[in-house]
């Protein structure tokens, strides 16, 4: 009524007045920036890549089956199902638009959900056209491309992971048939967790231990068909299904498979490399790692994925913290923008800086792969154990980084963070496995050190480190570093040495550690074993000179002044970041001082002042429509706290004032008398 209203107005009007409005809050993070958002996003994809890519998602965003509305309040079998409806829409783009395959694989990205066709296209086609022979190319990739058949890749077991060699299932030669038998000897030899095996796949790719006459040859590739293409019923002798409910890709049909003496012909091994003729004979591939190309692609992959997703978290997070208010500083009555504390600037500021440096390395990795693949296909494979190595470590340090700052970027949301709403809770969940699949990140770090452990010996016997491991070679490295002042510290060509400094100071160590253990007659393999947690660090920090590299050349290139600037805060805040997180390592190789630690500290809260003014600019460069982020708290024009109670009405729970089971359970409790 009137009074109440009348009684309520001071009340109201006072709490009004001190309120914000966060759409003005970041418009204006927008006006103090110093340099254009706009810039930044012509730095990352060039002009007519910026204009294509805004041109590809205008078109997606009309398309009403590739709607986000209700996303988050989807069920498993409604999330599956919109899942399958991705791949067809996206398909009639690329035809009613005349798209390119790139410009297709855009757009399945921009609408970022996993769905069960992933697999399909990501190993299920790579493999079949890089182990295939000409011959099989063409009887298989064609049908594969037009969906006729939907492929996987069926490696996991249920006891085995990226130990290949302990792969359980079988396929037996019988040349009297010429065939294979595909069987599964123990529970454990049960393939697990293949994306889109489930309920979706017709076919796959499987990967198993090739015996012929009672001797093992190994893991070999197998095109297998899994079910009837009339009914979509498993094929006699094959047991296959869902494995059940996941921390994320919900909408996967990750499945279990298992074969009871299935029958499939010769010509059904992947024969590019390896072969098996007729008669039973074994060819071994001329080269011994030649298989690695596949790999090496697909890890390329993930790591240009850890920048879009580490971008998207971290714009979700700053756009947020500019316009969340909390507490207040000497007696001032407005409060102060998340962003402003000191504290928050140190956990995302970093993670802006890793997103820019992993785009540069996306890039990278996949021109390197290409030119690989090139001298690959004309028979010279010598590049490709550097990149196969390269790519394992980058692979793991990537996405260790990502998946860590999607968590750290929701934990700076706050309480929100944790609302589905935000997007950032099943981001994680389906991003954080990219630290499982492809291969486990410690088994990658390994990979990686036994490389450069093997560079390091061959440095010993007079031979001359190249690419990224050429620092290796250096036989004096320097015991102290000369920093003094605190510009010296932003010298690209000091941090990089640093980096490697560090770096080849562990490399060297674990080196000389194994080398000793082996003289001491401890078997090379258990000598190994025992400084695990040391190769993995060198591998982690060698890795760490790599992404700094490219970055800090990315930045140099940089020709725009303004841009160039901001991208040299940043890079110099994840060099310093580095040298403060391991701060231990880099005095006891000598890089750093007492003295020139306590520089370091200052110097890093330094630019993170510096960097405050245009960190709503930076992310705003990532150029991530809305469409994409798919996050209450992400929004481009602040509107957040709207966002969020219009999410919270539309949600399922609330379509009805009596929740489910009211008159089964709450009402007889409300009735009851004790």
């Amino acid at each position: 009524d009137d009074r109440t209203r009348q009684l309520q107005l001071p009340a109201s009007k006072a709490i009004q007045s001190l309120a914000s409005e966060p759409q003005a809050d970041l418009a204006q993070e927008r006006q103090r920036a110093t340099l254009s958002a706009e810039s930044l996003a012509r730095r990352l994809y060039g002009e007519e890549g910026l204009q294509r890519r805004r041109e590809l998602v205008e078109l997606i965003k009309k398309d009403k089956r590739l709607s986000k509305t209700g996303l988050y309040s989807m069920t498993r079998e409604e999330q599956y199902v919109r899942g399958l409806q991705i791949l067809p829409a996206i398909r009639e783009l690329i035809l009613t638009h005349g798209l390119s395959r790139d410009e297709g694989e855009f757009c399945y990205r921009m609408v970022d959900e996993s769905t069960a066709f992933e697999l399909h296209y990501v190993m299920f086609v790579p493999t079949l056209l890089g182990q295939g022979t000409t011959e099989q190319v063409d009887e298989w990739v064609m049908k594969a491309m037009q969906s006729e058949i939907i492929g996987t890749y069926a490696q996991t077991e249920l006891g085995h992971g990226t130990y290949l060699r302990g792969l359980e299932t079988t396929a037996t030669y019988d040349r009297v048939k010429q065939e294979f038998i595909l069987h599964s000897p123990t529970l454990t030899a049960t393939k697990w967790w293949p994306g889109g095996l489930g309920k979706t796949s017709t076919h796959a790719v499987v990967m198993a231990r090739l015996f012929i006459d009672g001797k093992d040859y190994g893991p070999h590739p197998f095109f297998v068909q899994l079910r009837d293409l009339s009914n979509h019923h498993p094929l006699p002798g094959i047991t296959v299904g869902d494995i059940g409910p996941k921390l994320g890709f919900i909408a996967v049909d990750n499945g279990f498979l298992r074969f009871d003496h299935v029958r499939i012909p010769r010509t059904a091994m992947l024969m590019k490399n390896s072969q098996v003729l007729e008669d039973g004979t074994y060819v071994e591939p001329p080269v011994q790692k030649a298989s690695y190309a596949t790999m090496v692609l697909v890890r390329a992959e993930i790591v240009a994925g850890a920048s879009a997703s580490l971008a998207k978290a971290v714009t979700i997070a700053v756009r947020y913290n500019a316009v969340r208010r909390q507490g207040t500083l000497d007696g001032e009555q407005k409060e102060l923008q998340v962003l402003d504390y000191q504290n928050q600037q140190h956990l995302l500021f970093p993670l802006i800086a890793y997103a820019y440096a992993f785009h540069f390395v996306r890039a990278y990795m996949l021109n390197t792969y290409k030119q690989v693949r090139n001298s690959a296909d004309e028979g010279d494979f010598g590049a490709l154990p550097e990149l196969h190595a390269e790519s394992s470590g980058l692979k793991a340090l990537c996405t260790w980084i990502t998946a860590g700052g999607i968590e750290q970027a929701r934990l700076c949301c706050g309480g929100h963070g944790y609302s589905k709403f935000s997007g950032l809770p099943s981001q994680y969940g389906d991003y954080v496995a990219a630290c499982t699949y492809e291969g486990e990140n410690n088994v990658m770090c390994l990979q990686t050190a036994r490389y450069l452990l093997k560079t390091m010996q061959s440095i010993e016997q007079g031979k001359q480190a190249s690419g990224h491991t050429a620092y290796l070679s250096t036989k004096h490295c320097p015991k102290r570093c000369c920093v003094k002042e605190a510009r010296e510290l932003t010298c690209p060509d000091m941090q990089l040495r640093g980096l490697q400094q560090r770096a080849r100071f562990l490399v060297q160590r674990v080196h000389e550690a194994i080398s000793k253990q082996i003289q001491q007659g401890v078997p090379e393999g258990q000598a190994r074993m025992n400084f695990n947690v040391d190769q993995i660090n060198a591998a982690k920090a060698h890795c760490m000179t790599v992404v700094f590299g490219i970055f800090s050349e990315a930045v140099g290139d940089t020709k725009h002044p303004d841009v160039g600037k901001v991208l040299s805060q940043l890079r110099d805040l994840l060099a310093l970041q580095v040298f403060e997180q391991d701060m231990g390592t880099f005095l006891e190789c000598g890089f750093l001082t007492l003295e020139t630690a306590a520089v370091v500290r200052a110097k890093s809260r330094q630019l993170l002042t510096e960097i405050r003014p245009n960190a709503v600019a930076l992310v705003d460069g990532f150029d991530l429509d809305d469409y994409y982020l798919n996050s209450a708290l992400g929004r481009h024009d602040g509107n957040v706290y709207q966002a969020l109670f219009d999410a919270a009405q539309k949600a399922p729970m609330n379509r009805s004032d009596q929740p489910p089971g009211y008159e089964k359970y709450i009402q007889p409790l409300l009735k009851s008398k004790l």
